[in-house]
């Protein structure tokens, strides 16, 4: 099931379909395939405590349970953050790339554009970069940014740390008059 982003900008809706982007899918990756001695190759599995039982991989989270502890259905599942995409209908800012630069970008996502308005074209032609509100109470930062490979969707923290100048006070440790000579680090 592919998951939609949808972006209101002036009345204006614009969607996109969203593809997480990870390291390997950027760069590439090597894996290594364990094999048994017949060549074939062996996968994860989880052993119970008592050991009747061997758990192939993903058995063991297809289980869903509520306060009560009973079974729920898949399809019944609902945001714990209560609701759906916190950028839906969200109105875009246009945003400085410091702005971008002070965050800490945690994911990445690819974007499809299956309608873009042209209000919100007209915000990412100044800078490439708009600020979606919203996001976790955590101090989530979400940044939809457009390049010439396409658009993305880059969703971290703002860090919160004040730029140091030359004006900033001088807080180092002042010398005890000891010359640093005679530390000896193999003491430690």
């Amino acid at each position: 099931m592919e998951r939609a982003l949808e972006v209101a900008c002036e009345g204006t809706a614009s969607s996109f379909t969203v593809r997480k982007l990870s390291r390997a899918t950027l760069y590439g990756s090597k894996r290594r395939v364990p094999v048994d001695a017949e060549g074939r190759p062996c996968r994860a599995a989880a052993l119970t405590r008592d050991g009747r039982f061997l758990l192939p991989r993903g058995t063991t989270a297809t289980l869903y349970l509520d306060d009560h502890g009973d079974a729920v259905e898949r399809g019944e599942l609902r945001s714990a953050r209560g609701g759906g995409d916190a950028a839906s209908g969200s109105e875009p800012q246009a945003a400085e790339a410091a702005e971008l630069l002070d965050c800490t970008v945690r994911h990445v996502y690819a974007l499809a554009p299956v309608a873009v308005s042209g209000r919100l074209d007209e915000l990412l032609a100044a800078t490439g970069i708009c600020r979606l509100p919203g996001g976790d109470a955590g101090g989530e930062a979400r940044f939809l940014v457009k390049n010439d490979t396409g658009y993305f969707l880059l969703v971290g923290e703002d860090t919160s740390f004040a730029p140091v100048g030359t004006e900033q006070a001088d807080l180092s440790i002042p010398d005890a008059g000891e010359p640093w000579d005679d530390l000896d680090l193999a003491m430690l």
